[in-house]
């Protein structure tokens, strides 16, 4: 079973105590975690590492409020978010939801099976965006490589027929058909020619 990196950010050391305890009471599930106690030292650790998981203190030395989380989900977007939330700063919490982060969780209320539910919950729905992202890349890609082939052949606009060369129309079927049954002649440029005689 594979580790899952989290990254907490939280300057507070009885937070950070209390959430590295609840973690440890989950024996099952496997994490490897780093810590940053500012905004700064969370970004510089994102940008080396592959995080599973962020967990979000909204108010640090060097950020806070919204600021914090907008920053961390405009450049990190792929990353799951989870936002550690005071009870006095909950509406703030609700808006880093809406903006993207994955869920926030009120520290008065986190317990070790709340708080191992929800990252193992944020993985799983930031890996579903992923594969829906990278489906609609891929068909986009195509979709691409479709309209490039169309302006290579001559296609009707509106029966999306062929002109064959011989200055018939013919289904894209025919045309299909009638080229794979058609000797490929793969020709060398003269360059390449010489190469070869001269090898």
């Amino acid at each position: 079973m594979n580790k899952n990196l989290l990254l907490l950010v939280e300057d507070n050391p009885l937070d950070v105590a209390l959430i590295k305890e609840y973690l440890a009471a989950r024996p099952p599930f496997l994490y490897d975690l780093m810590e940053a106690d500012s905004l700064r030292a969370a970004l510089s650790l994102l940008a080396h590492h592959d995080f599973d998981v962020v967990l979000l203190d909204l108010d640090l030395p060097d950020s806070s409020g919204l600021d914090t989380a907008r920053r961390v989900i405009t450049e990190y977007a792929e990353t799951a978010i989870l936002v550690l939330a005071d009870g006095e700063n909950d509406a703030i919490a609700q808006q880093a939801v809406r903006y993207g982060a994955e869920d926030y969780l009120e520290k008065n209320l986190l317990s070790s099976a709340l708080l191992c539910k929800s990252i193992h919950y944020a993985i799983g729905r930031k890996r579903v965006l992923q594969e829906k992202y990278d489906i609609l890349s891929d068909l986009v890609l195509a979709l691409e490589k479709i309209d490039h082939l169309e302006s290579l052949l001559p296609i009707c606009l509106g029966c999306k027929k062929i002109l064959h060369q011989d200055h018939h129309w013919m289904t894209l079927e025919e045309y299909v058909h009638q080229a794979a049954g058609r000797k490929v002649i793969r020709p060398l440029c003269p360059d390449c020619r010489e190469d070869i005689d001269n090898n």
